[in-house]
C-alpha cells in the first residue's frame, strides 16, 4: 500500500510537470490524473522483468510491479464509494420544483442523449457485436458507462459488470477504455464544434473584453475554490476543519457499509423464512437459474456506492435535525471527494488490462462509432429543437462534454464561447442536474439495468422499448419547446 501511494504521488506530480511545460497538455484539457494513469500504464507495460532485474540486481522488482498494480486494481471500488458518500453529504437537495420550471427541457435533453447511448449501444451489440464476439448483453452499456459516465462510473460500474448477474468479464477495463476515448473525442471534436457554431452564428455576441486567452480561462477554472486557509474557525468546534470534514465523509461511509451488510442479512432471512427448500433444486441447470433471480443474489449485486450515497443523506439529515449541519463545509468535502476521484482515475487507468482492451479492441470501435454519431446528432439537431432558442448552443456543449467524458469538459467547451457565463446555459444545467444525475449517465437506472434487466429480458426487447422511450421523449420534448418559444 506505501509502495502504491508513492507511486500515485510521483506519477500526479511528473504529469503535472509535463501539463506546467509542454502547452499541448493545457490546449487539450486533459486531467492531470489521466495524464498520470496513462504514464503509469506505460511504464507498467514497458517495464520488463529482465529490466526490472537490472536496476536493482538482487531484489525481484518484478513482484513489487505486480504488488503496486494489485493494489491499484483494489482502490477504486473504495475511492468511488467515499465520492458517492460525498454528494449528499456536501449540499442540500435542490428544490425540484424550481429545477422543473427553469430547466425541465434541460433535464430531458439529458435523458434523450444518455438513454440514447444505451439504446444504440444494446442494439450495436445485439445485431452486430454479439453474432460476431458472443459478448453479454451488458456489454452495450459500455457507451453510456464511458462516455456519459466517465471514469469514476466506469470503476463503479466495474464491480456490477463482472458480477454473477451481468457476466461481462473484465468490464472495468472496458469501461475505463470508453472514458478515457470519450474523453479525448469529446475535447477534440468539442473544439471543432465550436468553431462551426462561432463560423455558423450559433453563439451569443461577445464584448471584446470576454475575448480571452485560452491559458487564462483554464487558469481561472480554480479562482473560486475555497482557499483551507482562509475557512473561519467559526464554522465548527475546536477541531482541524479539514479533519471534522474527513469525520463526516467517514461516519457517511461506515452507515453504507453496514447498510449493505444489513440488507444482504435481511434478503437472505426473508429467502430462508419463506422459501426454506429454495436451496435445494434437482437439476443443476435449474439450481443456476434459480440461484439468478434469488433476492439475495440481486441484492448483493448493488455495490457499497449505492449504500454510501444514502449514508452521505443521512448524516446530513442528522446534523440538519441537531441544528449543526453549518458545520458541514460543502466545498472542503468537494475537494475532498475530487481528490478521492484524482487517485481513482490514476489507479484506474494504471491498472488496465490490455489484454482485455485489446481483445475486444473491434467491438469497442463499433460503439465508440455509434455514440460519436448520436452526441454529434443531439448537439446539431435536437438541441436546437429542444433548448431554448437564445442559448441552445452552449447548453448543448454542455451536454455534449458531459455526454463523451466529464461535465468538466462542457464547462471547458462552453466558456470558450462565453468566458463570464453569462448566456444561462450553466444555470440551467445545474438546475436540471438532480432530474438526471441520480439516475441516468451513473445513476440508478445505469446500475440497475444490467442487474435487474438484461440477461433476465430478451434483449429484442429491451432496444425496442429504450428506443420507443427516447422517441416519446423527443416529441414531447419538441413540443414543449414550441409552447414555450410560442409564448416566450
Amino acid at each position: 500500500m506505501t509502495l502504491a501511494l508513492i507511486a500515485t504521488a510521483v506519477l500526479l506530480l511528473f504529469a503535472l510537470a509535463l501539463h506546467s511545460t509542454f502547452a499541448i497538455f493545457r490546449w487539450l484539457y486533459l486531467p492531470i490524473s489521466v495524464t498520470a494513469g496513462f504514464i503509469g500504464l506505460v511504464l507498467v507495460l514497458t517495464a520488463s522483468s529482465e529490466v526490472l532485474d537490472s536496476l536493482l540486481p538482487g531484489h525481484d522488482l518484478t513482484a513489487v510491479l505486480r504488488s503496486v498494480t494489485g493494489h491499484w486494481r483494489s482502490w477504486p471500488g473504495t475511492l468511488i464509494a467515499i465520492v458517492f458518500a460525498g454528494m449528499l453529504l456536501e449540499r442540500p437537495s435542490s428544490s425540484a420544483a424550481d429545477s422543473l420550471r427553469r430547466a425541465g427541457r434541460e433535464g430531458l435533453m439529458v435523458w434523450i442523449i444518455v438513454l440514447g447511448q444505451t439504446a444504440i449501444g444494446l442494439a450495436l451489440t445485439l445485431l452486430w457485436i454479439q453474432p460476431r464476439t458472443g459478448v453479454p448483453d451488458a456489454f452495450g452499456m459500455l457507451i453510456e458507462t464511458g462516455f456519459a459516465g466517465g471514469h469514476g462510473t466506469a470503476a463503479a460500474m466495474g464491480q456490477v459488470f463482472e458480477s454473477e448477474m451481468s457476466f461481462l468479464s473484465g468490464g472495468r477495463d472496458l469501461g475505463v477504455t470508453m472514458a478515457t476515448i470519450g474523453l479525448v473525442y469529446g475535447v477534440i471534436s468539442g473544439v471543432v464544434w465550436v468553431n462551426l457554431g462561432i463560423r455558423r452564428g450559433w453563439t451569443r455576441p461577445k464584448n471584446s473584453s470576454d475575448q480571452q486567452d485560452v491559458d487564462a480561462i483554464a487558469g481561472d477554472e480554480t479562482a473560486n475554490d475555497t482557499n483551507l486557509e482562509q475557512l473561519p474557525s467559526s464554522r465548527g468546534p475546536a477541531i482541524e476543519p479539514l479533519l471534522l470534514q474527513m469525520i463526516w465523509l467517514t461516519i457517511a461511509f461506515a452507515i453504507g457499509w453496514l447498510l449493505q451488510a444489513s440488507v444482504g442479512e435481511l434478503a437472505e432471512w426473508i429467502e430462508t423464512a419463506f422459501n426454506p427448500a429454495s436451496s435445494v433444486a434437482s437439476e443443476v441447470g435449474e439450481a443456476k437459474l434459480h440461484q439468478k433471480i434469488q433476492l439475495s443474489e440481486i441484492v448483493n449485486s448493488f455495490p457499497l456506492f449505492i449504500y454510501t450515497l444514502l449514508g452521505g443523506w443521512i448524516v446530513r439529515w442528522a446534523l440538519s435535525v441537531l441544528g449543526i449541519s453549518h458545520w458541514i463545509d460543502g466545498p472542503m468535502i468537494s475537494r475532498i471527494c475530487s481528490m478521492a476521484m484524482d487517485i481513482l482515475v490514476v489507479a484506474a487507468i494504471a491498472s488496465l488490462d490490455i489484454s482485455i482492451v485489446s481483445g475486444q479492441f473491434e467491438s469497442l470501435l463499433v460503439l465508440v462509432i455509434g455514440g460519436s454519431l448520436w452526441t454529434a446528432f443531439c448537439l446539431l439537431v435536437l438541441s436546437r429543437q429542444i433548448l431554448p432558442r437564445e442559448h441552445w448552443f452552449e447548453l448543448g456543449l454542455i451536454n455534449y462534454g458531459m455526454s463523451t467524458g466529464t461535465t468538466a469538459t462542457g464547462f471547458v467547451l462552453l466558456r470558450m464561447i462565453d468566458p463570464k457565463l453569462e448566456s444561462g446555459a450553466a444555470e440551467d444545467y445545474a438546475l436540471a442536474a438532480p432530474l438526471s444525475s441520480p439516475f441516468i449517465g451513473g445513476g440508478m437506472i445505469t446500475i440497475g439495468l444490467p442487474i435487474l434487466i438484461l440477461g433476465k429480458v430478451p434483449l429484442a426487447i429491451v432496444v425496442l422499448s429504450l428506443i420507443a422511450i427516447v422517441l416519446l421523449l423527443i416529441v414531447a420534448a419538441r413540443m414543449i419547446a414550441t409552447k414555450h418559444n410560442r409564448s416566450g
